[in-house]
């Protein structure tokens, strides 16, 4: 499936929760592209006379006749969004695109696990499999702040109940005395809320903290690898074992090709980062190698996490990512 760019035009705004607000749009011409459930668009505005951008994954199911993100205020765009953005209002999108939904990685029990806003795919997921499947066995588990942070809580109860399928959990950080769940995600809670976890495929998704010590859980209880499926808002860290070596100095040099500036770039940091940390600006929404804003062509050596949305001609072009792609010596950049 193919991005695209759209004019939308805003039919709904609601409050979730006390710092989350979903919007719903429909296209200002013609239809909605198609979507698969747990996918992401591009939203495109201006804050303070400069062109912004941002990925949100869409909470909305493809049996939906519109389109709706779910955004927690905190962030530049976001919070301009939160501010500014109301019914009957148009934005242009770029989108879908994204590769984690249940389309592309089918299972028969799946395991959602989510924290914050990384219930919005799961959202979309699981009321797009009911749609497909009634009866499908499918286990929920949430992690949030406390009651009063939960995305969706009154309607995932709701289709909880409709569908005794599905089974739903959340854990809170903050909860009344009388809650079954309170702390944090452990992997005693795991098991008990998912016996059968090593017979299920899980969808993880959520703030980089929470990926990783839910990572670590899912390895400690031996769930293989290949039945882990993932999205996070953000890259991780590169390690000091990914890091590259660097013998004589402890930068490399990131020159601009256009205006001839060099900017250092250290063991590690991203090309995007060393950009905005030297001044520089360049579009950039998701920052996890997903959607593609940030495209650039290099020149000189330079390691790839994310590939998403390069071809094998952009790969041997020096077309990369610059929010997912690091140095490993002197690059020169043009964008």
């Amino acid at each position: 499936m193919t991005s695209t760019s759209l004019s939308l035009r805003c039919i709904g705004r609601r409050a979730d929760t006390h710092d989350v607000t979903s919007w719903q749009f429909v296209a200002t011409e013609g239809s909605l592209p198609p979507v698969l459930a747990g996918q992401c668009v591009t939203l495109h505005t201006e804050v303070g006379g400069e062109p912004q951008c941002r990925a949100y994954t869409l909470s909305s199911s493809p049996q939906d006749a519109c389109w709706q993100v779910t955004i927690k205020d905190v962030g530049l765009v976001s919070h301009h969004l939160h501010q500014s953005l109301q019914v009957g209002d148009e934005i242009r999108a770029d989108g879908p695109f994204g590769d984690f939904h249940l389309t592309a990685l089918p299972c028969e029990r799946p395991l959602l696990l989510s924290a914050g806003s990384g219930i919005t795919p799961m959202w979309a997921m699981l009321r797009d499999e009911l749609a497909k499947r009634p009866d499908a066995d499918i286990r929920f588990i949430h992690s949030a702040r406390s009651p009063e942070d939960v995305i969706f809580a009154g309607e995932l109860a709701a289709l909880a109940e409709a569908h005794p399928g599905v089974r739903h959990a959340l854990v809170l950080e903050q909860a009344p005395a009388a809650h079954p769940w309170v702390g944090r995600l452990s992997p005693d809670m795991l098991k008990e809320l998912a016996p059968d976890l090593l017979g299920r495929h899980v969808y993880l998704c959520g703030p980089t903290p929470y990926m990783a010590a839910v990572n670590a859980m899912l390895a400690e209880l031996g769930l293989p690898a290949k039945q882990l499926h993932q999205e996070s808002f953000g890259l991780p860290a590169v390690t000091s074992r990914t890091a590259p070596v660097v013998a004589d100095s402890d930068h490399f040099w990131l020159t601009l090709k256009k205006s001839g500036k060099k900017v250092k770039i250290l063991p590690g940091q991203t090309l995007l980062a060393a950009l905005e940390g030297a001044g520089e600006t360049m579009m950039a929404a998701c920052r996890a190698g997903v959607c593609g804003a940030c495209r650039c062509t290099t020149t000189g050596e330079i390691e790839r996490q994310s590939v998403m949305t390069l071809s094998p001609h952009d790969l041997e072009s020096g077309v990369a990512l610059a929010c997912s792609c690091t140095a490993r010596g002197d690059v020169g950049l043009d964008y």
